[in-house]
């Protein structure tokens, strides 16, 4: 169990490692639009594959996944194993990151994902820009002190005085580290050796006993070389961090210097200045000595020498005055300018900010604009289907009162077509009743004279018979309904009842077509149909 898990754990440990590919003279920057090519080492602890691949990375990148751009490697069949190997792979520029002012680095991943070596960082950046940067840190002004630069190239010192104790403690930790790797190596091969050698017969208690104390000090050591590699990767990592800070801070201390170089070389100038001031002001005062001088050859001495005494000393207040006003009024400008850029940039930074809040509050009106807008939209077409639906409501409205007022107008003509009808079945009636009185009378006298010549109804009406028998036949005959919509005769009904028969039809109040067969859906659908 104990071999397994070693054999395990140990493959990890070198996986892990970013010492196993170096990056060969990677500069600080790049230029963009340009091939890059990417120069590395392979020590003998990597095998290149043709799945190995070297991605550049944005700085902080947690994945391998988390690439910008990569190239697959290309494996090198005459690689001897121990030897280590310069290959080199070429970025073409259309895949390349532009001027963004980004930090990248090289990685190099196998075909497991682990990566095994990485480069320091770089960017990239055009000539010009760099020129133009540099050139805008010189139009800056930075009043600095002596001390301040001394301070400054002390620390510097220091920090790089740091690095090379660094970099030779890393070279330290590198050679144990291969000391310890080929310490493992040693115990594995003497492992495999000693597992592949065939079984010979039981030796002696003791020589077995030895072999097996042998066995558990090299595990026991083995052990102890994996924890030391893990501890010494573990520091290594930190002084791989810490070198990385360093050199950023070393970075920094480089910028800088070099603005405090340039402030000093600024103040150089300034002092060549004065000193140009101070030389034409020794010119004048010279120019007013030799005056003074052939004043006092011309003048009397007694009274001349006060007065070039005093304009000695004058003279000599003056130019002292003069020199500290020059100083001060210069120093005095140079404050003020360097206050109204500081100002400048100040409220260049606020006016910036204050226009970003009002592209933001713009985007957000015209967001709730777009926004009010749509619903104002959506509440128009609303509002026009309803308007257009009530429109419809109100034509089918209109068109069902103008259908019911026609029904009414024909329902009073037919009421009085039919009172019409009903006093003409009762003139008929009464003509029918006389004639069935009058019919009645000569029958009788017929009886009475059966020699007249009514006789003959005997041949039809049988003595049994009674006439009035008769009468019920006839005005059945004569009171026949036919309805109104089918046309459909009914003989022997009243009117109650044809008028039940007529409103059982239904009909259609537009065309008076008969839609008996129709369900009520398909009724309402053929009147509604019209309106089209």
């Amino acid at each position: 169990m104990n071999d397994g898990t070693e054999e395990e754990t140990a493959p990890v440990i070198m996986d892990t490692s970013y010492s196993q590919v170096v990056f060969n003279d990677v500069p600080p920057s790049y230029p963009p639009n340009t091939a890059v090519t990417c120069r590395y080492t392979l020590t003998g602890a990597v095998q290149p594959n043709p799945s190995d691949w070297i991605g550049i990375y944005k700085v902080g990148w947690s994945s391998t996944q988390k690439y910008y751009t990569y190239v697959w490697v290309a494996p090198s069949l005459d690689h001897v194993r121990p030897e280590p190997l310069v290959l080199q792979v070429v970025f073409s520029e259309s895949y390349l990151p532009k001027d963004d002012g980004e930090f990248y680095q090289f990685c190099y991943v196998d075909s497991f994902g682990h990566v095994k070596g990485a480069s320091t960082p770089f960017c990239f950046q055009t000539p010009a820009e760099a020129s133009l940067d540099c050139s805008l840190e010189k139009d800056l002004l930075v009043i600095t002190t002596q001390e301040q630069a001394e301070k400054t190239e002390k620390e510097k010192e220091d920090f790089v005085k740091e690095i090379e104790s660094l970099k030779e403690t890393n070279a330290i930790l590198k050679k144990e580290l291969d000391e310890r790797l080929h310490e493992i190596r040693h115990l594995r091969s003497s492992i495999e050796d000693s597992k592949d050698k065939p079984e010979s017969p039981l030796p002696d208690v003791p020589s077995f006993n030895a072999t097996e104390e042998s066995l558990t000090s090299l595990r026991e050591k083995y052990d102890r070389a994996v924890q030391n590699i893990r501890l010494l990767k573990r520091e290594r990592t930190e002084l791989q961090q810490q070198l990385e800070l360093k050199n950023g801070e070393v970075l920094r201390l480089n910028t800088l210097l070099k603005e405090t170089e340039q402030n000093h070389n600024k103040v150089q100038d300034q002092v060549k200045l004065l000193q140009v001031d101070v030389q034409s002001s020794r010119k004048d005062y010279e120019k007013l000595h030799t005056e003074i001088q052939e004043l006092r050859m011309k003048n009397t001495p007694e009274g001349r020498r006060a007065e070039n005494k005093a304009l000695q000393t004058s003279l000599s207040e003056h130019e002292v005055q003069l020199k500290e006003e020059n100083c001060k009024v210069q120093i005095q400008a140079l404050l003020n300018q360097l206050t109204e850029a500081r100002g400048l940039l100040h409220s260049e930074v606020q006016s910036c900010k204050e226009a970003c809040k009002r592209a933001e509050t713009a985007e957000q009106e015209l967001k709730e604009v777009k926004r009010k807008l749509e619903e104002i939209t959506l509440k128009q077409t609303e509002d026009e289907k309803a308007n257009q639906i009530q429109a419809q409501l109100q034509q089918a409205q209109d068109k069902i009162y103008e259908m019911a007022e026609t029904s009414r107008l024909d329902g009073e003509k037919l009421v009085e077509r039919n009172e019409e009808l009903q006093a003409e079945v009762n003139k008929l009636k009464r003509a029918l009743f006389d004639y069935q009185v009058a019919s009645v009378a000569a029958m009788s006298d017929q009886i009475s004279n059966p020699q007249s010549p009514l006789a003959s109804l005997e041949q039809t009406y049988s003595p049994d018979s009674h006439f009035y028998e008769n009468i019920d036949d006839l005005t059945a005959f004569l009171e026949i309904m036919v309805c109104q919509h089918c046309q459909e005769v009914f003989p022997g009904i009243n009117e109650v009842e044809l008028t039940e028969h007529e409103q059982s039809h239904k009909v259609c109040p537009l065309c008076t077509l008969i839609c008996d067969d129709m369900e009520q859906r398909e009724f309402e659908d053929h009147v509604y149909s019209h309106e089209d």
